[in-house]
C-alpha cells in the first residue's frame, strides 16, 4: 500500500490519481455473490475474464474479476454531445466535432502511475462504446442519416469507477481498491485523503467479511425449460433479401464481405445478475460483464477480444469462421475437420486477421505487428470457431482511445474494406446496432485498456431482453445459411433467459449444468468453498 511520501511524490511528478489497495485472501464467497451483496448504487459493474487453459479448445479458467462498486459519475455521449453525470444532475455537457477526444482529455487529467505488483485495474472508466461511435471516428458515415436506436441507451456509456473489488483468481487473492485524487495538493491533504481511503477500505473489508459464500444456483427444472421463441424485428424473408443484396454488392465489386446482424426480442422477468450467472453457466470465454446502468443491464459473454494494451504492448484477436457443436465428441471433430478444410470460412478469416493487422499497424511501430498464433479452434456452448492473435506494440504517444480509434468497430463486425461495408450495413439493416458489434471494457488511468467486443450480449430493460447476432456475408453466401447461423449464434442467450427464470435462492443441493461449465462463480456447493 502507498504511504503518504509515495503518494506526494506521484503528486508531484505530475499524476493526479494514485491508487490506495488493501491484499486479501480470496473469499469463500463467489464474484457474483458479492457484486449482488454490495453493489446497490445506481450504476455499477462486473467484469471478469477467463484464460483458455488445455487442448481442448473449450476449457476456460477464471482468470480477473472486477466489481465496480458505488460509481458515482457516468459519462454519456450521443451523436456529438457529451454529458457527465451524477445520478440525475448534470455535472457537465460539452458539444464538440469530436467527442472521443473530450474522453482522452479526460483520461489525461486523471492520469496515474503504474505500480508494480497491483491489479490490472486500478480505477478508470468502464463501459461500453456502441457500434455507432463509428460515426464519431469516420466522417464519411456521420453524413449518413441517423436510423433509429434499437433502445434508449446513449451511443456511448461509461461509468467512473472510485471504488473497486479485484479478484485475482491465478495467485488466489482479492484487492480493494480506491481511487484517490492527489494531483496538485499539498502533503497534509494527501495525508487526509489517504486516511479517508483507509477507512472506505476497513469498511468495504467488513461488507466483504459479511457476504455469505453460499450463492444462488440454476435449479434442476432449469434444464428442462424451453426457451421461448424470441421476436425477430429482421425476420427471416427480409434478412435473407438483405443477404442478396450484399452478395450483389460483392459481385459489383464494392466490399469483399459484410455482417449483418438481425436482432431479437424476448420477455424476461429477473435480475441482470441471475441472466448473467445462467449465460455464465452457458457458455463461457475470455470476458463476461455485467453493465448496470440505472434500469438497464447490459450482460455479455463476449468470446472476441478488439484489443488489449498493457504496458504498451497490443493484442487483437479476430474470430471468424463458425460451425455448430456436435451431439457427440465424434460429430464435434468431424465438424472441427469440415470447419480447418473449408475454403470460404479460411479465406474470410485471413482477410479479416490482414484487417487487424492493418488496424494496429496504424497505432504500433513499425515492424512490430506479428500474428502470433492462426486459425485456431476454440469451442463453446453452442459453436466452435477459427481464431487467430494478432501483437503489436503501441506507439509510445499513444493512448488506449487512439487504439480504439484504429481498431472499431471490428473488422469481424463490420467487414472489408471496412468503410464501404459499414456504410452498406447502415443501408440494409433496419435501426441501428447500439451496444451490439461495438466494444465493452475499461480505459485505466494508469494508460492500460482492454476491449472485448460487443457479440453474445443483451440488453435487458423494462422486462424484455433485447438481443443481437450476425453472419459473415461473402460472394458464395447461402442467405438460408447465414440465417441459421445467426440463430445458432444466438441460442445461448435465449437458452440462458430460460434458465434465469429457473434460478432459485437459496438452493442448497442444487449446481449450474455441467457441461462445457467454466463461469468464475459455477459449480458451487454449500459445504465447500468456491471452486477456483
Amino acid at each position: 500500500m502507498l504511504d503518504v511520501d509515495s503518494l506526494t511524490s506521484y503528486a508531484a511528478a505530475g499524476y493526479a490519481r494514485a491508487p490506495l489497495s488493501r491484499r486479501l485472501p480470496l473469499p469463500r464467497a463467489a464474484p457474483s455473490a458479492i457484486y449482488r451483496a454490495l453493489a446497490h448504487s445506481r450504476d455499477h459493474f462486473l467484469f471478469e475474464t477467463r484464460e483458455r487453459i488445455g487442448d481442448d479448445g473449450e476449457t476456460w479458467s477464471p482468470r480477473m474479476s472486477v466489481i465496480g462498486l458505488e460509481c458515482s459519475e457516468r459519462i454519456e455521449v450521443d451523436g456529438k454531445r457529451l454529458v457527465r453525470r451524477r445520478g440525475d444532475t448534470v455535472l457537465e455537457e460539452t458539444s464538440d466535432a469530436d467527442p472521443l477526444a473530450l474522453l482522452q482529455r479526460l483520461l489525461a487529467s486523471r492520469r496515474a502511475p503504474r505500480i508494480a505488483g497491483s491489479p490490472e485495474f486500478c480505477g478508470g472508466l468502464f463501459g461500453y462504446f456502441g457500434f455507432e461511435t463509428a460515426r464519431m471516428i469516420e466522417p464519411r458515415l456521420d453524413r449518413r442519416p441517423r436510423k433509429p436506436k434499437p433502445y434508449e441507451l446513449p451511443e456511448i456509456a461509461l461509468l467512473i469507477a472510485e471504488n473497486a473489488i479485484v479478484f485475482d483468481h491465478s495467485s488466489r487473492h482479492v484487492e480493494i481498491v480506491i481511487d484517490l485524487a492527489i494531483g496538485g495538493l499539498p502533503r497534509s491533504e494527501i495525508a487526509r485523503r489517504r486516511d479517508e481511503g483507509l477507512a472506505r477500505i476497513d469498511e468495504l473489508c467488513q461488507r466483504l467479511e459479511n457476504v455469505d459464500f453460499e450463492d444462488e444456483a440454476i435449479g434442476p427444472e432449469g434444464d428442462r425449460r424451453q426457451p421461448n421463441d424470441p421476436t425477430y424485428v429482421f425476420p427471416q424473408q427480409l434478412f435473407e433479401a438483405a443477404t442478396e443484396k450484399a452478395r450483389d454488392y460483392i459481385a459489383d465489386g464494392d466490399i469483399m464481405q459484410v455482417v449483418l446482424s438481425q436482432r431479437s426480442t424476448r420477455q424476461l422477468r429477473c435480475e441482470g445478475i441471475d441472466y448473467y450467472r445462467a449465460l455464465t453457466s452457458v457458455c463461457g470465454g475470455p470476458y463476461s460483464y455485467l453493465l448496470t446502468l440505472g434500469d438497464a443491464r447490459v450482460v455479455g459473454v463476449s468470446p472476441e477480444t478488439l484489443f488489449r494494451l498493457r504496458d504498451g504492448a497490443v493484442v487483437s484477436r479476430p474470430m471468424a469462421g463458425t460451425r455448430r457443436r456436435g451431439a457427440d465428441a465424434v460429430e464435434d471433430l468431424r465438424l472441427e475437420v469440415e470447419l480447418r478444410a473449408d475454403p470460404k470460412e479460411n479465406a474470410e478469416h485471413m482477410m479479416l486477421v490482414d484487417l487487424a493487422r492493418n488496424d494496429l499497424g496504424r497505432v504500433c511501430e513499425v515492424g512490430s505487428v506479428e500474428v502470433a498464433s492462426k486459425l485456431v479452434v476454440e469451442r463453446y456452448s453452442h459453436v466452435m470457431h477459427l481464431v487467430s492473435t494478432v501483437i503489436g506494440r503501441a506507439i509510445r504517444q499513444l493512448d488506449g482511445v487512439d487504439v480504439l480509434r484504429s481498431a472499431f468497430p471490428a473488422g469481424t463486425l463490420s467487414g472489408a474494406p471496412k468503410i464501404r461495408a459499414l456504410e452498406i450495413i447502415d443501408e440494409l439493416e433496419p435501426c441501428g446496432r447500439g451496444v451490439y458489434g461495438g466494444a465493452i471494457g475499461y480505459l485505466g488511468w494508469d494508460g492500460d485498456a482492454d476491449f472485448a467486443i460487443a457479440i453474445r450480449t443483451a440488453v435487458l430493460k423494462d422486462g424484455v431482453l433485447q438481443m443481437q447476432a450476425g453472419a459473415g456475408i461473402v460472394h458464395d453466401s447461402v442467405p438460408r445459411r447465414e440465417w441459421q447461423e445467426t440463430i445458432e449464434k444466438g441460442r445461448l442467450l435465449t437458452t440462458a433467459a430460460a434458465l434465469a427464470e429457473a434460478i432459485r435462492c437459496p438452493a442448497r443441493s442444487a449446481q449450474f449444468p455441467s457441461r462445457r461449465t467454466d463461469s468464475a462463480d459455477s459449480r458451487i456447493t454449500a459445504n465447500a468453498p468456491h471452486d477456483r
